[in-house]
C-alpha cells in the first residue's frame, strides 16, 4: 500500500504508528527523499501488507524531493492500495491529490490527519459526507498519538487483499506485490477527461494517456506498450486535469467543512502569531541567534556534567580491575597494553567524549524538529544562502547536517541544479556534525570555558561561508528563489523527542564503538611496536610546525578519517598512554589555544569515510576528492593562521 500525502502532512509519522517503530521524521518538507517500506498488520484479521511512505508531493504530476518524478515512484511500488494522508484542517488544499489518486482506479483510503489541530481551530470535517463525495473511506486520524491510525490502515488492508482477491492473487510469484495496469490507468484517465466538456475535443485516440507519460517520467508505459506516444508533445495531463480538479475541491470542501463560532479565543492564534513573528526579521533574527546558542550551551553544560560523571565512574570502578585481568590473561606485557588501548583507553574516550556530548545533542536536535522550528529558520537563512549562489531550501540539508553529513548529502537532491548540489555539499561537509560539535564542546567548554567553544563556532561557520563564497564565484550560475512550504509550530511531544534521540543515539553507538575500539587497539599495535612515531614523524612538519600542536593530536587527525569522534576520543586515548592516566584531562599535554587550533582544523578538515563514500555515490570519485581536498587546504591554512594568531607557532 503507497503512503501517499503533501509534504509536511505527516506522513513518516503516521507510518511510525502504523508500524510501532520508529520512522527518521522531522517537520520540514523534502525530508523523505525515497520510498520507505514497514511492515503492517491488520487488528480486524484483515492480513498483512507492505506500507510504503512515498516522498510528499503536491501532485501525481510533480515531482519529489529527491527530483524523481512522482509517477515513477508510485509505478515502482505497484501498489493495491493508496492510503492517502490529508490534513483535516485544510481539506480543499489536499482533495486535488486525493482525487488524482482515486482517478487511477486502485482502492484509495483516506486518512484525514492532524484532526486535533484542526478540532483546536474550530474546524469540523464530516467525514460521512467528504466518504459519499469520493466514493472512499475516510478516517479521522492523528498521527502524533495513533488515533485513528489503525483503523484507516486496517480498511486499507482489507481493500488491497479485496483487490488482490477479485485479480487473481495480483502479484507475480514471488514479488509479493500486484501491479498498477498501465492501460486500465490509461483508460480511466481518459475517461475522466471527456467528462471535462472544456477537455474532450483536445483528447483524441490515445495520446492523453502518452501526454501523461511523456514530460513526468512515464516512459516506461510508452516503452512497455501500453500507451501509444501520438500527441505526447503537444498535451500534459497536469494542463487539462489539475484546473478541474481544484475547482472540485473547492466546492467539496464547502459541503464538508464547518467552522465552529464559540465566541471564545481562538486557542491557536498565540501559536500562529509566533509562527509569523519566527519567520519575520524581527524578532526572528534574534530569536534565531538565541535558540541556536542556547542549544549549544545546554550540549555543553548537560554533556560536559554527564562525561564528568562517567568518565569518573569508568576510571575508579572499571578501569584498575580491567587492568589487573588483561594482564593477568595476555602474557604478552605488548599485546596486553595494546588491548588495553581499546578496552580502557577507547571506552573512556567513548564514554567520556562520544555518549554525553551526542545524547546531549541529539535530546536538542530531536525537540526543536518536533516543534517544526527549523523551516522558519530556513527562511530566515535564505538571504545568507543567497549569498554563497543557494536558494533558502538548501538550509534544510545543511540544517540536517547538524545531525549527520551522510543524509544532508542525500537531502541536497531537492535542489534543481548540480552546480546548487555541489555548492551545498561542500557546505555540508564543513558543517559540524553531532560527532564534531561534540568534540569542539568537550575539547573547549571544560578547559577554556563555553565563551571561547562558541567563538570555536563562529570561526568554523565564517570558514564555511567563506569556501560557499569562493565556490560560488568558481562554479557560474544562479540561484532560484526560496519556494518552502512552512511547517506549523507545535508543541513537542516528549515521547517523540526521547525515542528519536536515543534511536539516533543508538544508532550512533553501534557504529561508532566498533569503529573506536578497532581503531584504538590498531593504534596501540602502532604504538607498542614502534611503527606509530614514522607516521608521527611524516607529518611533523604540518602538525608540528604549521599548527603548532604536538605529535598525538597529528596522530588524532589522521585516524579521525574513519570517524569525527575518534578526533578527540583517539586523542584522548593516546594521551593516556603517552602522557599517563591525568591525560583524561587535555589541560595536562594541549594549552587552550592549541586545543582552539585543534578543533577547527578536526572540524572542517577531510569528512570522515562515510561522508566521502556518499559524496563519491552522489557525485562521483573525482568531484569527491576535489571537496575533501577542498575542505583539507581550507582547514591547514586556517589553522596555520590561527596558530599564528594566537602564538602557538
Amino acid at each position: 500500500m503507497a503512503l501517499v500525502g503533501r509534504p509536511n502532512v505527516g506522513k513518516s509519522t503516521f507510518l511510525a504508528r502504523a508500524s510501532g517503530r520508529f520512522a527518521e521524521t522531522g517537520n520540514a518538507p523534502g525530508t523523505t527523499l525515497f520510498a520507505e517500506r514497514r511492515r503492517v498488520g491488520s487488528r480486524t484479521g484483515a492480513g498483512e501488507a507492505w506500507l510504503v511512505d512515498l516522498p510528499g508531493t503536491a501532485s501525481l504530476a510533480g515531482r519529489s524531493a529527491s527530483d524523481e518524478p512522482f509517477w515513477r515512484l508510485l509505478l515502482a511500488e505497484r501498489p493495491d492500495a493508496i492510503l492517502v494522508v490529508a490534513d483535516a484542517g485544510n481539506v480543499a488544499r489536499h482533495l486535488p491529490l486525493i482525487l488524482a489518486c482515486r482517478d487511477l482506479g486502485l482502492p484509495i483510503v483516506v486518512a484525514a490527519n492532524l484532526a486535533d489541530e484542526a478540532a483546536a481551530r474550530g474546524v469540523e470535517l464530516d467525514t460521512g459526507r467528504l466518504s459519499q463525495l469520493l466514493v472512499a473511506p475516510v478516517h479521522l486520524t492523528v498521527g502524533r498519538d495513533g488515533r485513528g491510525v489503525v483503523r484507516a490502515v486496517d480498511e486499507a488492508i482489507r481493500l488491497a487483499h479485496r483487490r488482490r482477491h477479485v485479480l487473481g492473487g495480483g502479484a507475480p510469484r514471488g514479488t509479493g506485490r500486484a501491479t498498477i495496469h498501465p492501460a486500465a490507468i490509461e483508460l480511466r484517465i481518459e475517461m475522466e477527461a471527456r467528462s471535462f466538456a472544456t477537455a474532450g475535443p483536445l483528447i483524441g485516440g490515445r495520446s492523453l494517456g502518452a501526454a501523461a507519460v511523456d514530460e513526468d517520467g512515464l516512459g516506461v508505459l510508452v516503452a512497455s506498450g501500453a500507451v501509444s506516444a501520438r500527441g505526447a508533445a503537444t498535451l500534459r495531463l497536469a494542463d487539462i486535469l489539475e484546473a478541474p480538479r481544484w475547482e472540485i475541491a473547492h466546492r467539496w470542501a464547502g459541503q464538508v467543512e464547518r467552522r465552529r463560532e464559540n465566541g471564545g479565543p481562538d486557542p491557536t492564534a498565540r501559536v500562529d502569531r509566533l509562527a509569523r513573528l519566527a519567520t519575520a526579521p524581527w524578532p526572528g533574527l534574534p530569536l534565531f541567534v538565541a535558540v541556536a546558542v542556547a542549544s549549544l550551551l545546554v550540549t555543553m553544560l548537560v554533556g560536559g556534567w554527564l562525561a564528568a560523571l562517567l568518565g569518573s565512574a569508568w576510571t575508579t570502578a572499571v578501569s584498575p580491575p580491567l587492568t589487573l585481568v588483561v594482564h593477568g590473561l595476555v602474557p604478552q606485557p605488548a599485546i596486553a597494553s595494546a588491548l588495553l588501548w581499546g578496552l580502557d583507553g577507547g571506552v573512556i574516550a567513548l564514554v567520556s567524549v562520544g555518549i554525553p556530548y551526542v545524547l546531549t545533542f541529539y535530546l536538542v536536535l530531536a525537540l526543536l524538529e518536533d516543534s517544526g522550528y527549523l523551516t522558519s529558520a530556513a527562511v530566515l537563512t535564505d538571504r545568507l544562502f543567497n549569498v554563497v549562489g543557494l536558494p533558502g531550501r538548501a538550509a534544510i540539508p545543511l540544517l540536517a547536517a547538524s545531525g549527520c553529513n551522510v543524509p544532508a548529502i542525500y537531502g541536497t537532491r531537492l535542489l534543481a541544479t548540480r552546480r546548487e548540489r555541489l555548492i551545498a555539499s561542500l557546505l555540508v561537509t564543513m558543517t559540524p556534525c553531532s560527532a564534531r560539535s561534540a568534540v569542539v564542546v568537550a575539547a573547549l567548554a571544560p578547559v577554556a570555558g563555553p565563551a571561547v567553544a562558541l567563538a570555536a563556532f563562529g570561526v568554523i561557520a565564517l570558514l564555511t561561508i567563506g569556501g560557499g563564497v569562493l565556490a560560488n564565484r568558481m562554479i557560474p550560475g544562479r540561484q532560484p528563489a526560496l519556494v518552502l512550504e512552512l511547517a506549523p509550530l507545535r508543541r513537542p511531544l516528549f515521547r517523540h523527542v526521547v525515542v528519536k534521540a536515543w534511536s539516533r543515539f543508538e544508532g550512533f553507538v553501534r557504529s561508532a564503538a566498533p569503529v573506536m575500539l578497532a581503531g584504538s587497539i590498531l593504534l596501540g599495535v602502532l604504538y607498542e611496536t614502534g611503527l606509530v612515531w614514522p607516521v608521527a614523524g611524516v607529518i611533523e612538519p604540518v602538525v608540528g610546525g604549521w599548527l603548532g600542536l604536538p605529535a598525538v593530536a597529528g596522530l588524532a587527525l589522521v585516524f579521525a578519517f574513519l570517524r569525527k569522534e575518534l578526533a578527540l576520543q583517539l586523542l584522548v586515548a593516546l594521551a593516556v598512554v603517552q602522557y599517563g592516566p591525568a591525560a583524561t584531562s587535555l589541560a595536562t599535554f594541549m594549552t587552550p589555544a592549541q586545543l582552539f587550533v585543534y578543533v577547527v582544523v578536526a572540524s572542517v578538515s577531510v569528512p570522515c569515510v562515510a561522508t566521502l563514500a556518499t559524496l563519491a555515490a552522489e557525485f562521483g570519485w573525482r568531484s569527491a576528492l576535489a571537496l575533501g581536498g577542498a575542505t583539507l587546504a581550507i582547514a591547514l591554512g586556517a589553522g596555520g593562521i590561527l596558530a599564528r594568531l594566537l602564538g602557538v607557532a
